[in-house]
């Protein structure tokens, strides 16, 4: 394990179980307590924040221990550098050793001051299990930001020394038993939110995986498969935790990292392992639950208020008998068995074997051979808009997608101007096809309405022309793709 690096994760507790997980970190031998209060840092506009750093002093008894956090590669490493203080103040010196700490002295000005308070109890055990030695710890307090207070209940499990699958196996069994809720925010994330005025977890975007230009396939898929499941886990306990202003966000993002991750097997098929089926089936049953939510919110909140300024007499869509419960959805057995099953794949994946006589090419030559068969293929689609049905359409709009996608996993090893016009180019056609499916969506809705409700005729009216319109744009978009050059060799 790479020095000041450390292999957790965390969970939510259930109010239901937590009697129970203390009867079980208290059963055998005699647990650790300790009460802890930590003091966060930063600036007001956040800058350690932005710059990935977590910045505390803590007291421990009458130990005061200042630290510093970063994240690490994927969900499981974290970065954390602590040095024992002769009282409460604060010394950015003291972590300079270290990269994040250079980071912070570039940083640190007088504007840095307190932002958020800790104050928790700790009930920690050390489990061992066969391969792994895992600390275990039941954290309960508060979050204090000026006057506003937050409760948590939360358990992280710690490796101290083993494997990480190992770890992720016992991991695994709490987590069923205890019904635990996997959590990828730190505390220092849910404090800055609060401090920000909110509870709840903000939505992820997705970002651009970062590695070195000479990186392996395995090491590349690798930060790819971390940048994508942090998509998912941060937006799925955003949906959790069930904030209705932010649930048709968190939505759509869940999506979009589904459809990223299963992009980025395909992207790298053939060079790196590929995931058991059921993984892959399990993603693509929530990504179809979250489609019909989905569909609901642009139906309820989008199609139908155009309609209403448009003058469309009065309609009421029935409501849907089987629409799903996301919060419960999220918070089920299946779904964070799910969400812990990719981490435990990811942690374990090994590169493939390649014949002594054969060394594989290197990953730049790989990829943008790649690219440019599949936008020679894009290419010949947008070539056809005019034949294409709405279901062609469809799939014209995944292929458009899935290349969008690739080149972002791919950017690394790519020119910057020529992959910036093509995912230009690609975002044009994207959001025009997506509009037009959409429209397909809603058209469809209200033609099942027309037999007992003659008034839905205006709104199918409505959306074959809206739908007109829309295949105009899109054939101009596309064809502004297929002028787009093809990625040089």
């Amino acid at each position: 394990m790479a020095e000041h690096v450390e292999i957790e994760l965390k969970f939510l507790v259930p109010a239901a179980a937590r009697a129970a997980l203390v009867a079980e970190l208290t059963a055998r031998g005699t647990p650790r307590r300790v009460s802890l209060i930590d003091a966060y840092f930063d600036t007001p506009d956040r800058q350690l924040a932005r710059a990935g750093l977590a910045w505390r002093m803590r007291r421990e008894g009458r130990r005061w221990v200042q630290g510093l956090k970063s994240a690490g590669a994927g969900a499981l490493e974290r970065f954390e550098h602590e040095v024992e203080r002769p009282d409460a103040s604060l010394d950015p010196q003291a972590h300079a050793e270290t990269a994040p700490g250079r980071r912070l002295l570039e940083l640190h000005s007088e504007a840095v001051g307190l932002r958020f308070q800790l104050q928790q109890r700790r009930l920690m055990r050390c489990v061992r299990t066969r391969g792994a030695a895992v600390d275990i710890a039941l954290d309960e307090g508060r979050l204090t930001a000026g006057t506003v207070v937050h409760k948590l209940c939360e358990i992280e499990f710690e490796l101290v020394s083993g494997s990480p699958v190992a770890m992720l196996g016992l991991v695994e069994r709490w987590r069923h038993r205890f019904g635990l809720l996997y959590d990828p925010h730190n505390k220092a994330e849910r404090g800055h939110a609060l401090a920000a005025g909110s509870a709840h977890p903000p939505l992820r975007k997705a970002r651009t995986p970062r590695y070195d230009e000479d990186a392996s396939p395995l090491e590349a898929f690798g930060a790819v498969v971390d940048e994508c499941l942090a998509h998912v886990g941060r937006n799925a306990i955003g949906l959790a935790e069930g904030d209705p202003e932010l649930r048709t966000g968190h939505v759509h993002q869940m999506r979009v990292a589904i459809r990223r991750l299963r992009s980025a097997l395909r992207a790298f098929r053939g060079w790196v392992a590929e995931p058991p089926a059921d993984l892959v089936d399990g993603l693509r049953q929530l990504f179809a639950e979250l489609g019909k939510a989905r569909d609901r919110d642009v139906l309820g909140s989008g199609v139908a208020a155009e309609l209403q300024r448009a003058g469309a007499p009065p309609l009421v869509l029935p409501g849907d008998a089987g629409a799903t419960d996301l919060c419960a959805l999220i918070r089920s057995d299946a779904i964070q068995r799910l969400l812990l099953a990719w981490i435990t794949w990811r942690a374990g994946l090994q590169p493939l074997h390649t014949p002594l006589d054969a060394p594989p090419d290197p990953l730049k030559r790989l990829a943008r051979k790649r690219l440019r068969r599949w936008h020679k293929a894009l290419v010949d689609g947008c070539h056809r808009f005019d034949e294409l049905e709405p279901t062609a359409l469809h799939s014209l709009r995944k292929h458009a997608k899935r290349q969008r996608y690739a080149l972002e996993f791919f950017a690394p090893l790519l020119p910057h101007k020529a992959t910036a016009r093509h995912l230009q180019a690609l975002a044009g056609a994207q959001q025009a096809l997506g509009e037009i499916n959409d429209l397909v969506v809603a058209r469809d809705r209200y033609q099942a309405l027309v037999a007992s409700d003659p008034a839905a005729w205006f709104a199918v009216g409505w959306l074959t022309a809206r739908l007109a319109e829309a295949r105009e744009k899109a054939r101009d978009e596309l064809d502004h793709l297929a002028a787009v050059e093809n990625l040089p060799r």
